[in-house]
């Protein structure tokens, strides 16, 4: 292969010439319309980017590549990986192309090592040897229609082992995944930013092992659902993820849940939510983290039979996983029975004390029965032990409006209406505070906010925006999340 070649410029700094645009371009044409980017948006965008900046000449770092392709403003490259990550599947994509359906182009579109500049390299024809005869065209054909033959009865048996089995990985990439899905597994803020590291750094070592793109995405889906980062970064994220491990694997059940998560709980798309948990669930009838996402959808609009039919399933497969039991109180606490719920989340936390997602049940149950104290002693331990999640002080906010504590709620209030500069503010929680003020319509001016943002999936059955359901914005709003 003959690389372009740099040359220097009139300031005597050695710099590549820009290449040539026309050439490059329908290179570019030609990879993106195989199939190793046709189920990957963001890859595409990512790869025309980088090849437009290579045609202008213009310099690329980290940061503006996350800025420019899909990340916000305030992207950091030293905390979030994933421009990174994504040029480590860019390369491993271009690789998988070029063996395949690329292989007998003239031109390849390549990133070198540590480099964001794409180039463009020729691959020259074979020379004949020396002293070979002018008689042998017929035998030398011969041989390579046999050879043609028997490789592409290999790249088809290749396609059809590969849509059939796990590809091999080594025990570090198999540690790697197991120890993401352990703290996966913890759902907190900081343990799923521990998990989606993990799973990274085994697609960095295996980039076409399904299972570590399918933990992806179920990482990037509940971090969109639990309003850990912003909606609609994250749920693309996750649908990039799961479509990458489908592409792989087309039976890999977690990516399948991941999708049906985000159609519902995101796109407020019930049936496609409840095929895709379905799938997952035919696919692999144990994964009870399929059952407990089709519970929940099943429990938001309305059929809180059959969600609870789907939560004691899900815990026959799981009986002591922590989620699971999580979302089991939450059906009580969302279906009125707030004894119930009391009781399950002291069952939690007598197995595990520090489970926030219990201490929040437990809060929401007892304010509703009225016990202040107890609710107050919950939330505050959810706001102490956090470290930028901001829903234990909304519900402290919320308690102090409801116990006359207004001016102490108006603190906590200011503090959410101006978080600081990382930190992300769900607007589901500031509606449920402004109800518990009594200021209905900026209630609702908020829920409107997070029905926009894809976070207000309990609006239909929680019992903290009651007050708000007679009004004629809230049925609406209803409408407009596909609840009516």
């Amino acid at each position: 292969m003959v690389q372009w070649l740099s040359v220097s410029s009139p300031a005597g700094i050695s710099r590549p010439p820009l290449p040539d645009a026309a050439a490059m371009r329908a290179e570019l044409d030609r990879v993106l319309a195989g199939s190793e980017f046709r189920t990957s948006e963001r890859r595409t965008r990512l790869l025309k980017f980088l090849v437009e900046k290579a045609i202008t000449g213009e310099q690329v770092k980290e940061y503006s590549i996350g800025v420019d392709v899909d990340k916000p403003r305030d992207y950091d490259p030293r905390i979030d990986p994933a421009v990174r990550v994504e040029m480590g599947r860019l390369r491993a994509r271009l690789a998988s192309y070029y063996a395949t359906e690329g292989r007998n182009g003239r031109e390849r579109l390549e990133f070198p090592k540590r480099s964001y500049r794409p180039v463009l390299q020729f691959v020259s024809e074979p020379q004949p040897k020396e002293g070979s005869s002018a008689g042998r065209p017929r035998r030398f054909a011969l041989t390579a229609a046999i050879a043609i033959t028997v490789c592409i009865a290999a790249v088809v048996a290749w396609r059809w082992a590969a849509r059939n089995r796990v590809p091999a990985v080594n025990s570090e990439v198999r540690e790697l995944t197991a120890k993401a899905r352990f703290f996966w597994n913890k759902r907190t803020p900081e343990a799923l930013a521990t998990s989606l590291e993990l799973y990274q750094e085994a697609i960095r070592k295996a980039p076409r092992y399904a299972p570590a793109y399918a933990g992806e995405a179920l990482c990037y889906a509940v971090m969109a659902t639990d309003s850990v980062l912003p909606a609609d970064q994250t749920s693309a994220q996750a649908v990039d993820a799961a479509n990458a491990a489908i592409t792989l694997d087309p039976n890999v059940a977690e990516a399948h849940a991941a999708l049906g998560l985000i159609a519902w709980a995101i796109h407020f798309d019930w049936a496609t939510g409840d095929m895709e948990l379905s799938r997952a669930v035919a696919l692999d009838p144990t994964f009870a983290t399929a059952h407990q996402w089709r519970a929940m959808s099943l429990l938001y609009t309305g059929h809180r039979s059959e969600s609870r039919a789907e939560i004691i399933r899900a815990l026959e497969i799981d009986p002591v996983s922590m989620p699971l039991l999580g979302d089991d109180g939450m059906i009580s606490y969302y279906s009125r029975r707030y004894d119930e719920a009391i009781e399950k989340a002291r069952k939690m936390l007598a197995m595990d004390p520090a489970f926030r997602n219990a201490h929040l049940l437990l809060g929401d149950a007892l304010e509703a029965k009225g016990d202040w104290a107890g609710a107050e002693r919950e939330f505050q331990t959810v706001a102490r032990a956090s470290t930028g999640d901001s829903e234990g002080s909304a519900h402290l906010a919320r308690l102090f409006a409801l116990t006359g504590r207004r001016k102490d709620a108006e603190t906590i209030v200011e503090k959410l209406l101006h978080p600081m500069p990382n930190q992300y503010i769900d607007p589901y929680q500031l509606a449920f505070v402004f109800t518990g003020l009594g200021q209905n319509n900026t209630a609702l001016e908020w829920l409107a906010k997070a029905v926009r943002q894809h976070t207000a999936i309990t609006m239909n059955v929680d019992p903290e925006l009651d007050p708000l359901r007679n009004e004629p914005a809230f049925q609406q709003l209803l409408k407009e999340a596909h609840f009516i």
